[in-house]
């Protein structure tokens, strides 16, 4: 009996890669995920990590979130080629597709900014991996005084409110220590505002002032120099500091495309912003941190994008909202929501506790909602629609 299943490669085993594999069904699809290392995951925690010192596990080996029925090949891809439509996998083999699905996700590039990598290596940051979180932990616990500065270095970075989560949780961190008075906390910051948003920005600066936590903003970071304890921007400030956690630039995961023209300079994919198809192709998609598109890389947004591919790939007119749902924790059991979509800017959303609850309950359903959508969809659309921009813009301006 011949096999008619449509062949779906998708490449990486996060979060968009997991829920769109669960998502399509078996008797329609023969599904393969590679991925060249063994676990999923749960990337918001580093900052629990860094900042409370959580020893709470972040990582599932990737076939334990997998229905049964999905193809688990740990393996790197050397070259996802479009035109002849096949990936081919680090011992060289080939895997032909109807369809492929890049969720490759970003990786950090410490050479874009000199002395970055020194820097990195004895203060850690949160964007990287659990060795590097656990860095800050030390750091923060070391320090009795002088200068924290926690800067963004131009460029992506994955999840919008983290560098600023990071700058709160620290200074909560020092204040429940008793040594607020004598750590000196610094924001630094290319945009022109501490949150690039403005709505967002009009809760969050006066909360930096109101906590004494001093911020720099058109911050451009150039280089730094570790030994001296010095940040150099590109507009000519020096940033001193005792301890320094840097956000890196992030940039796409070095993979030969063919053509390659469907890269941008920073190795992130070109696509619909609408479809998620690759650049000039309707059998390929890309979703989630790997993606040039201008909306967050974030967990919430690959879930999202990877539920439009599921419905286009199952003959569904499906498109994406742009739609952001970005957890902020602003330290003390507070938190809000960074919420926006394609047509509505970011909403004023309150600070208080039940946000932040509402974060620590979605981190403690996060496997289970990967491997059993059908269960979860239902409860996260329903919140989804319930904090729709257009519904609430009107509460909360």
């Amino acid at each position: 009996m011949a096999n008619n299943k449509k062949r779906v490669v998708i490449i990486g085993g996060g979060a968009g890669g997991v829920v769109l594999a669960n998502r399509l069904p078996k008797d329609e699809f023969d599904i393969t995920i590679i991925d060249k290392q063994p676990y999923n995951y749960f990337l918001p925690w580093l900052l629990y990590i860094a900042f409370k010192g959580s020893r709470k596990p972040i990582k599932r080996e990737i076939r334990s979130v997998l229905k049964p029925w999905v193809n688990f090949i740990q393996s790197g891809a050397n070259v996802v080629n479009l035109q002849d439509r096949y990936v081919e996998l680090e011992s060289g083999k080939r895997l032909e597709y109807d369809y492929v699905v890049i969720a490759t996700g970003a990786s950090v590039d410490y050479s874009r900014v000199p002395g970055l990598d020194k820097v990195t290596e004895k203060f850690g940051n949160y964007h990287s991996n659990e060795d590097n979180a656990w860095r800050v932990w030390q750091t923060l616990n070391k320090m009795r005084e002088g200068t924290l500065a926690v800067i963004l270095a131009p460029g992506a970075y994955r999840c919008p409110p983290s560098p600023l989560e990071g700058v709160f949780l620290a200074e909560e961190f020092f204040r429940r220590r008793g040594l607020r008075d004598r750590v000196r906390i610094v924001f630094a910051t290319f945009y022109p505002r501490p949150y690039p948003a403005e709505p967002m920005n009009e809760l969050i600066e006066p909360l930096l002032k109101e906590r004494g936590i001093d911020y720099v903003t058109f911050y451009t970071l150039d280089r730094i120099d570790p030994e001296k304890g010095v940040a150099y921007s590109m507009e000519g400030e020096e940033l001193k500091f005792d301890s320094a956690i840097v956000i890196p630039p992030h940039v796409g995961v070095g993979i030969k495309y063919v053509p390659g023209d469907v890269l941008d300079s920073d190795g992130f994919v070109q696509a619909d912003k609408f479809t998620n198809r690759v650049k000039g192709f309707d059998d390929a998609f890309v979703i989630g941190d790997a993606s040039a598109l201008p909306v967050a890389k974030t967990g919430v947004t690959a879930h999202l994008q990877a539920g439009v591919v599921a419905k286009i790939l199952q003959g569904e007119d499906a498109r994406n909202t742009g739609r952001t749902n970005c957890p902020f924790d602003v330290g003390y059991g507070l938190g809000t929501f960074v919420i926006s979509d394609f047509y509505n800017p970011t909403i004023k959303y309150p600070i208080n506790r039940i946000n932040h609850l509402f974060k620590v309950a979605f981190a403690a359903t996060y496997w289970d909602m990967l491997l059993y959508p059908e269960l979860w969809d239902p409860v996260f659309e329903s919140y989804f629609e319930a904090t729709e921009p257009a519904r609430i813009r009107h509460l909360y301006g």
